[in-house]
């Protein structure tokens, strides 16, 4: 990344060491991902404000089809800036693992998914409760609707939660990227004991 950051160093680390660090070089360099990024975050803030939007503004019913959506723009997001970055070279390549090799690693696999999860689902509340609180609103004024009742809600609070919706979504992208370094260490501790496994074995035959 930049001169004056700190470099990515692919080495040993313990589970607890991958997420420290993730997290100390997503923001030490926040700047650098942001701008390799915004333009996909854009992308995403509209797919999850469409996920939002289903079952607030149109319908509960849409409850199904606009997690669905969620899951997917989040999925789609994590896959699309992992490219960027590797592209632009602010992730350097690393050696491909074996399928086998996630199972070897199973321990550290899932003590990184379960904090990095545990961080984003906190940021994640904290930064939406805007969100929430019109989705709460609309919610309600949906079903009153859906059993005669008149909605209780103003017309222009439709675009107002349509840009809140929005807004939510770009900063929550953000959220989510806060795992790609974590896991990106993780995957070349993961690959260099996998090496030293190997000429290990070498030797030994």
């Amino acid at each position: 990344m930049e001169k004056d950051k700190k470099e990515i160093e692919i080495k040993l680390r313990s589970s607890q060491a991958c997420v420290r660090e993730g997290y100390q070089l997503y923001t030490g360099n926040f700047r650098k991902i942001f701008r390799a990024t915004w333009w996909l975050a854009i992308i995403f803030a509209a797919l999850q404000a469409a996920a939002s939007a289903l079952p607030v503004l149109l319908s509960p019913t849409l409850l199904l089809p606009a997690l669905v959506l969620g899951v997917v723009a989040v999925i789609l997001w994590l896959i699309a800036a992992n490219w960027r970055l590797k592209k632009l070279q602010l992730l350097k390549p690393l050696r491909p693992l074996a399928f086998s090799s996630w199972f070897r690693h199973l321990g550290k696999v899932f003590i990184v998914t379960i904090v990095c999860i545990t961080i984003v689902a906190i940021l994640t509340l904290l930064t939406s409760l805007p969100t929430i609180i019109l989705m709460a609103a609309n919610w309600q004024s949906q079903i009153g609707m859906l059993f005669g009742d008149p909605s209780g809600m103003p017309n222009h609070v439709r675009w107002l939660s349509l840009g809140v919706f929005v807004i939510a979504g770009f900063i929550q992208a953000y959220v989510w990227l806060t795992m790609v370094l974590p896991f990106y260490l993780m995957k070349g501790t993961m690959g260099i004991q996998d090496k030293e496994k190997e000429e290990f074995n070498k030797k030994t035959i």
